[in-house]
């Protein structure tokens, strides 16, 4: 016997058995004492002392404990046998699914067993259906999590990732509105929400502020005797929920979560499992928008540089070309630029390219790009703009930097541009090469033409 078990002797390793066997020789003792029973209440000797009716009364004792072992065995055996299996059925699903499977293909009601007793057996009943309601949650939070951050890895671009995420942790919630800020510039900026008003305010929110700086969850409960001002919401909330995304103790972002009716401590647990993931997800969407700002941009100007500057000309000629639009190209080339490098040094020199670069991004239309063509050369994509239209801002670049003035402590440096313009389908290219081609064609006409000015071939 183990200690602390049953304190009742054993004679098998089954519990029926066993029982058996107490039932019939309980019933064989009340079969062999009745007859002294029966003797005491009155009955004659001549009846109750006969052997025959010891045999008849030890009979009927068997068969009443027979009875009570095969009642048990209906009653208490077939309960037992019905969780046993339902055990066996979980047990089959785990071996030969994946949770998520079990999720998506077994309703927890057809493995839980109904609890329609009071009893021990019903006790019994409650606890398993209790540790399979909890089995069975555990195995949609894992689920949840595995899917989430699935869709977390597939998202690389930080505004794709907010308008994914968002959406997705509405969902896992059960949130009605939210909204997603993300760091940048050392400044909160909405990246994704739904179902509020004036997000672009939401960075200014006092509460916002203190979940920034404290780092830390808040959840603002809202009674119904309290009037709200100002609400950002399009429903009266409950209960809304700020958590911060650190990373490194870096807040990266924050989340806003907003309810109708107060929620449930399985929100706070998913919000637990989902922010790490998000943390990561947000780190690595910034790191690469950081590497594509480097790979796209020239690093003295912040212009395109010329690899990505002369793919995006071959995507905007692709769209003209399909749309019948035209579209402008304009080369520079900043006029005695040796000079300045030999008279003020390459240092001064670097500077004065970095003033030409803020003209030109100032002289162009929305839509309009500007790149590093190299060394001292700038270009311009003019999607929409006619050979006139080309022309025209191009002059007006020209025209801006020679009415400018490059001032480094005690140094005053007037600059003067050349430019060259083309422009299709005015210019009959047959591809982007062939109309920057014509663009540096003029370029070089209008440096033969005395420089600072703009010349169309």
């Amino acid at each position: 016997m183990h200690p602390g078990g049953n304190s009742m002797i054993r004679f098998s390793r089954r519990i029926f058995t066993d029982l058996a066997i107490y039932m019939m020789g309980f019933g064989l003792v009340i079969g062999f004492v009745f007859p002294f029973f029966m003797t005491l209440l009155g009955v004659p000797v001549s009846y109750t002392m006969q052997l025959w009716f010891f045999i008849v009364c030890i009979i009927a004792g068997l068969i009443v404990g027979a009875m009570n072992i095969l009642l048990a065995r209906s009653v208490v055996g077939s309960r037992l046998h019905l969780i046993a299996n339902k055990m066996k059925q979980i047990g089959g699903y785990l071996s030969s699914k994946s949770h998520e499977a079990i999720v998506a293909t077994c309703s927890m009601q057809e493995c839980m067993v109904e609890k329609d007793s009071d009893d021990e057996l019903g006790e019994c009943a409650e606890s398993y259906n209790q540790l399979i309601s909890t089995l069975y949650a555990s195995f949609q939070q894992e689920t949840m999590v595995k899917s989430f951050s699935q869709l977390l890895s597939s998202r690389l671009e930080l505004d794709d990732l907010a308008a994914s995420v968002l959406p997705a942790l509405l969902e896992h919630t059960g949130a009605e509105a939210g909204a997603l800020l993300v760091e940048e510039n050392d400044e909160l900026r909405p990246a994704a929400s739904f179902r509020i008003d004036g997000v672009e305010t939401l960075k200014d929110r006092e509460f916002i502020k203190r979940v920034a700086q404290e780092k830390k969850r808040i959840t603002i409960e809202l009674p119904e005797n309290i009037a709200i001002e100002g609400s950002l919401l399009t429903f009266r909330p409950a209960s809304i929920i700020l958590e911060p995304i650190v990373y490194h103790d870096v807040v990266l972002a924050i989340i806003l979560l907003a309810f109708i009716r107060k929620p449930g401590d399985e929100v706070q647990r998913t919000i637990d499992l989902i922010s790490p993931n998000l943390s990561v997800a947000i780190r690595n969407s910034l790191s690469y928008d950081q590497l594509q700002r480097l790979a796209a941009n020239d690093s003295l100007t912040g212009l395109f540089n010329r690899r990505f500057g002369m793919a995006r000309l071959q995507e905007e000629f692709g769209r003209a070309v399909r749309n019948s639009a035209p579209i402008g190209v304009c080369i520079f080339d900043l006029d005695h630029f040796k000079l300045v490098n030999d008279t003020y040094g390459h240092q001064v020199g670097d500077k004065v390219l970095v003033f030409l670069s803020k003209i030109i991004r100032s002289a162009l239309r929305e839509g309009d790009i500007a790149m590093r063509y190299g060394g001292e050369e700038f270009m311009t994509i003019l999607p929409g703009a006619s050979m006139t239209d080309a022309y025209q801002i191009a002059e007006r670049i020209r025209r801006m930097v020679e009415e400018s003035e490059f001032q480094y402590g005690p140094q005053r440096i007037r600059i003067t541009i050349s430019g060259g313009v083309t422009s299709w389908p005015d210019f009959d290219a047959s591809s982007a090469d062939a109309l920057v081609k014509r663009a540096d064609e003029s370029l070089y006409a209008a440096k033969e033409g005395g420089r600072n000015r703009v010349a169309v071939l």
